[in-house]
């Protein structure tokens, strides 16, 4: 029997990435709040979408693959390296179960090597982790 999902992946990946104590809750899809908020924590932003369906040589199947990317944004670059090795605890962790709760049962978790990069116009460091799940 298949378990029922009542989350959809974007919603569980939220929640797991907010209890990181590094990023206090601040978790954001696409794009930082336009409201000035405080730039003296790290933060996170992530791009994902709703996915590909998996498919066999006869028709499509109820799994998904799920492209997304990891932004880890700090004025420092030790906080970046440490917040985003917390990130990536957190990714391989969930692998083997369901997400959030009642999100997704993740069967893979596939990352690349982390990017560290320099913004010069905000004055701060990030850290790119881009990533591929099953469920």
């Amino acid at each position: 029997m298949e378990r029922e999902v009542d989350m959809n992946f974007e919603a569980a990946l939220t929640i797991e990435l907010e209890s990181i104590p590094a990023l206090n809750n601040r978790v954001y899809p696409l794009a930082a709040p336009e409201e000035k908020f405080n730039l003296t924590q790290p933060y996170l932003i992530f791009v994902s979408s709703a996915g590909l369906r998996t498919r066999d040589l006869d028709s499509y199947q109820s799994g998904k693959t799920v492209k997304g990317e990891l932004n880890v944004i700090a004025p420092r670059f030790g906080d970046v390296v440490t917040t985003m090795t917390s990130v990536i605890d957190k990714l391989v962790s969930m692998e083997q179960r369901a997400i959030g709760g009642t999100g997704p049962f993740i069967q893979e978790i596939v990352y690349r090597q982390p990017v560290e990069m320099y913004e010069d116009k905000p004055k701060l460091y990030r850290s790119l982790v881009e990533f591929e799940v099953y469920f």
